[in-house]
C-alpha cells in the first residue's frame, strides 16, 4: 500500500485523484493551503491527512514528504490562467518555483514517482491557427504558450523531462483537454462547460456566454484521473516519451444541455451568447480534438465517459454533494 502527497490536494483534480487513490487501499496526504476539508469533500473526513502548506516554500514541502514517509507525489498545485495574468511573479513561484521544489526534494529524497498535471492549452490553439492543425493536436504537435499560465506549464514539463535526463527523478505528466466535472472553478470564459452541468442539478438557473454551437474537447474528471493512475503505474520500458496527451469526446454546449434535459426535464439554461473577440479568442482554444494513441498504446487509456455517460455521472456526484 502506497502513501501519496497530492499537492493541490483539496483543488477539483486533486479532490478526485485522493477518491481514486483511496478506491486503490492507497494511503493519501493532502497538500494544501487550507487546513480544512470543504463540505465538498465531506467524504473523505478521516480518510486522509491533511498538510497545509505553500508549495512555493521549499521547507513545507521537505517537510510533508518526510514527516509523512511519501513515497510518490501527484503534484496537481497550479495558479490559473486569470490569477497568472493578475501576478505574474506569484504565477511563476507557485507554478514553476513550486514545481521545482518537488522535483528536487524527489531527487534529494528519492521519492518513486512525481506526476505531474499539464494542460493541453500549452498547444496556444487560436482561431489562426485551428485550421492549420486541422482541429486536432498530437503529442509531437508544437506547444506554443500564449499566456503566462500556459507559459509556465511547458517550463515545467520541461523540467521534469530535465530531472528525468539528469537525475533519473521519474517524472511523468499528463496533458488535458478541457476537463469537467463538480467542483470545477466556474470562471466566466472557461466556466460553461461543467456549469451547465453544475448549477442547474443543483436547481438553480445557468447562463450560457460561450458559442453553444462550438465544439468543444471534452473530458470528463474521473477519466481524467483514471489516465494519470495509469500513467503512473505503467511500466518504464512501456513509455515512449514523459508526458502523454489525455482526451475524451467532442460536444457543443447545445447538446450537453439537450443531455441535461433528459435527467433534468426542468434544468432552467439560458444561451445569451457573448459575440466579442475575446470570447472568440477563448472558445477557439477548446475547439479542438485532441490524439490519444500514444496514451492508448502505450498505457492502455481509453475514455470511458462521453457526452452520456459524463452528464448522468456528474449530475449524480452533484446530488451526493460533490460540489463546491
Amino acid at each position: 500500500m502506497g502513501k501519496n502527497l497530492i499537492t493541490g490536494g483539496m483543488g477539483f483534480l486533486g479532490s478526485y485523484i485522493a477518491r481514486r487513490l483511496l478506491e486503490q487501499d492507497e494511503e493519501v496526504v493532502l497538500f494544501q493551503r487550507r487546513e480544512r476539508l470543504p463540505a465538498s469533500l465531506a467524504d473523505l473526513d478521516g480518510k486522509v491527512q491533511i498538510v497545509s502548506g505553500d508549495v512555493g516554500n521549499w521547507v513545507h514541502i521537505v517537510d510533508a514528504i518526510v514527516s509523512h514517509d511519501i513515497e510518490s507525489i501527484y503534484h496537481s498545485a497550479a495558479l490559473m490562467s486569470r490569477d497568472c495574468e493578475a501576478s505574474p511573479a506569484n504565477g511563476f513561484r507557485i507554478n514553476v518555483i513550486g514545481t521545482f521544489n518537488v522535483l528536487e526534494a524527489a531527487r534529494i529524497l528519492g521519492i518513486k514517482d512525481v506526476i505531474y498535471v499539464s494542460s493541453a492549452a500549452t498547444y496556444g490553439i487560436t482561431p489562426e491557427t485551428l485550421e492549420a492543425i486541422d482541429r486536432q493536436v498530437f503529442n509531437d504537435t508544437p506547444q506554443s504558450p500564449e499566456n503566462m499560465y500556459t507559459t509556465t506549464k511547458v517550463m515545467c514539463e520541461r523540467l521534469g523531462e530535465q530531472y528525468w535526463r539528469q537525475y533519473g527523478v521519474n517524472f511523468r505528466g499528463a496533458r488535458y483537454a478541457m476537463i469537467a466535472g463538480p467542483t470545477r472553478q466556474l470562471s466566466y470564459y472557461y466556466g460553461d462547460w461543467s456549469g451547465i452541468i453544475e448549477v442547474p442539478a443543483k436547481g438553480k438557473p445557468y447562463t450560457v456566454h460561450s458559442n453553444p454551437n462550438l465544439p468543444c474537447s471534452y473530458i470528463y474528471v474521473k477519466d481524467a484521473v483514471r489516465g494519470l493512475i495509469q500513467l503512473k503505474q505503467t511500466p518504464e520500458n512501456k513509455l515512449r516519451q514523459r508526458v502523454y496527451n489525455f482526451g475524451g469526446f467532442m460536444a457543443t454546449l447545445n447538446e450537453v444541455a439537450a443531455e441535461i434535459k433528459k435527467h433534468l426535464p426542468d434544468a432552467r439554461i439560458v444561451f445569451d451568447e457573448d459575440t466579442s473577440e475575446t470570447m472568440r479568442n477563448q472558445n477557439s482554444g477548446v475547439n479542438y480534438r485532441i490524439d490519444n494513441t500514444a496514451a492508448t498504446q502505450d498505457l492502455g487509456y481509453e475514455p470511458r465517459y462521453h457526452l452520456k455517460e459524463m452528464v448522468a455521472d456528474f449530475i449524480n456526484e452533484v446530488k451526493a454533494g460533490h460540489a463546491g
